[in-house]
């Protein structure tokens, strides 16, 4: 899937892309500024199971020349015209620590951080890149600690991801933990607790997010590509099959009616797979309720939303779903509502945006950078 309008728009200043590279999919968004405004040049995604000889929708752990070789792909179908790029790391491949010090420390980070990282970090501190921040306003709680916190990612990660991109032609200015990009795209800066939650292929990461500050998060075990399995067991079809009518009729059950109508097994077939969806969808959505309840019972707050990211929150008729279970505000994320583009395309980009929030947020920070 790719689509191409830059040359709908002058190119005064200089594009950006941020490349999103996941397990089961890449998406990339080329983004510039002009007077002013953020304008989307292009965007694509490619799905990563074939070249991992697997199904679309599928997981995948691919070698870097397999995954360099499908982001050149779909940078080619999307026509992508800059080398200036962003790329995130994967959740699953960082550790993200908070932890305490006191307010009198804070000048002494850099000699006390690496120190007391090895607390949190299970290999050695010379395997990992480590990046630390203060976060809060400690002015403010006029309280006598800080809270620090701390990033580490390996080092092999990070060799991996520059030899693709370094395959792929591409100048990266920054490697950036998925969590931080998908909040950067998915919400504006606010006071309040929101939970930020990506539905990704084999799993789904929930991250609290106050004053713009990933908080605490969690990983879950549940993912996109287990709705596709149960589905390709319950209708007895193709895992292929089976993907392929999940994104066609989702939790709606609602066909896209043609002009004849669907016939009967037709008919009877999506009956069977909203009543499958529904049945693998339930664990996960049950689960993120109990984290949403044990997180306001534990810190006395209330989360104000839940904003949906992630291929896995595109379901057709999730939203519906998930307010029906979890008395919560349900958000699906919207960066592209972040990003100047052509009006005819305003029903795809909104409905396509969960999916695209982490490669939006990485454009998002070049842009920020050139600045």
């Amino acid at each position: 899937m790719a689509f191409s309008f830059s040359t709908l728009f002058s190119k005064e200043s200089k594009s950006v892309l941020g490349v999103d590279i996941g397990t089961s999919s890449i998406k990339i968004v080329q983004l510039r500024k002009d007077h002013g405004r953020v304008v989307l040049e292009t965007y694509g995604a490619i799905a990563l199971g074939p070249y991992a000889n697997t199904d679309i929708g599928r997981s995948t752990s691919l070698p870097a020349d397999k995954i360099s070789e499908a982001l050149k792909d779909v940078m080619r179908e999307a026509n992508v015209t800059t080398t200036d790029a962003g790329i995130s790391i994967p959740y699953a491949s960082s550790l993200i620590s908070i932890f305490s010090l006191p307010a009198s420390a804070e000048k002494q980070l850099a000699s006390i951080v690496p120190i007391e990282a090895r607390k949190y970090i299970p290999v050695p501190i010379n395997e990992v890149m480590l990046d630390w921040f203060v976060i809060g306003d400690n002015a403010e709680t006029k309280s006598d600690k800080i809270e620090v916190m701390l990033v580490a990612i390996h080092n092999d990660t990070i060799a991996k991801f520059r030899s693709i991109a370094s395959d792929a032609a591409l100048t990266v200015s920054f490697f950036e933990i998925e969590v931080f990009s998908a909040v950067r795209a998915a919400i504006d800066r606010g006071i309040a607790p929101i939970a930020v939650i990506d539905i990704g292929a084999a799993s789904t990461k929930f991250y609290v997010v106050e004053r713009g500050i990933i908080h605490e998060s969690h990983i879950i075990s549940h993912g996109s590509q287990d709705l596709t399995l149960a589905a390709s067991r319950a209708l007895g079809v193709t895992v292929a099959q089976a993907e392929e009518r999940k994104r066609k009729y989702g939790l709606t059950g609602q066909p896209s009616i043609s002009a004849g109508g669907e016939s009967a097994n037709v008919t009877q077939g999506i009956a069977e797979l909203h009543k499958s969806l529904e049945l693998s969808i339930s664990p996960l959505v049950s689960e993120l309720s109990r984290t949403v309840t044990a997180y306001q019972t534990r810190t006395n707050q209330l989360l104000t939303a839940l904003v949906f990211t992630g291929g896995g929150a595109t379901l057709k008729g999730f939203k519906e779903f998930v307010e029906s279970k979890i008395q919560s505000e349900i958000r699906l994320a919207d960066p592209f509502n972040k990003t100047q583009a052509p009006a005819f395309l305003e029903a795809i980009l909104k409905e396509a945006g969960p999916e695209f929030c982490v490669a939006v947020g990485l454009a998002l920070r070049r842009l920020q950078e050139i600045e």
